[in-house]
């Protein structure tokens, strides 16, 4: 227990550190307005939510200059999904992030899911991300939009319950 504990706080501090002041806060869009920005996933089959960013907040960020890219999302109900992506191959359309790949950076892609009744973290065993759209933003210059789709594998840090992930995300704004 002691051990989920501390890997739970330094993942905590890693994602604080990345959406510190340090960084330049231009790197992500909270609140994306309604009918832009989907994020879709199932758990276990059940739906997690159907995103239109009035019931969610979501945040895209480049870090490790430029070469590392997380996808936070997160619910009022304080279930949270993040997709962290290292620098393997790069971001463009196309690409496919298996997770646990480490890359020349030593960043090593996962993901989180933070259920929050009861309150338990999963972290990736294995499964992919597939970028399939990362273009221009139309009207802002310097984002650009993400689209994706995942299917994914995670267990608690003892390996006693584990899940699936699947869905898809859709026109994710960010600076490039």
């Amino acid at each position: 227990m002691r051990h989920l504990f501390l890997f739970t706080i330094s993942f905590l501090l890693l994602f604080n550190i990345s959406c510190s002041k340090d960084d330049d806060n231009s790197n992500s869009t909270e609140n994306t307005p309604a009918g832009e920005a989907v994020f879709q996933a199932t758990i276990d089959g059940d739906t997690y939510s159907n995103y239109d960013f009035t019931l969610g907040v979501y945040e895209v960020v480049r870090g490790n200059n430029g070469n590392t890219l997380s996808i936070n999302v997160g619910d009022r109900n304080g279930e949270m999904v993040s997709l962290f992506l290292n620098g393997t191959n790069g971001f463009s359309s196309g690409t496919v992030k298996e997770m646990g790949d480490v890359d020349t950076d030593n960043f090593r892609t996962f993901a989180t899911v933070r259920r929050s009744n009861p309150l338990t973290t999963f972290f990736s065993t294995n499964g992919n991300v597939t970028i399939t759209t990362n273009r221009e933003h139309p009207s802002e210059t310097g984002h650009r939009l993400l689209s994706g789709t995942f299917n994914i594998t995670a267990a608690t840090s003892d390996g006693s319950t584990s899940l699936t992930l699947a869905g898809s995300f859709t026109e994710l704004d960010f600076v490039e």
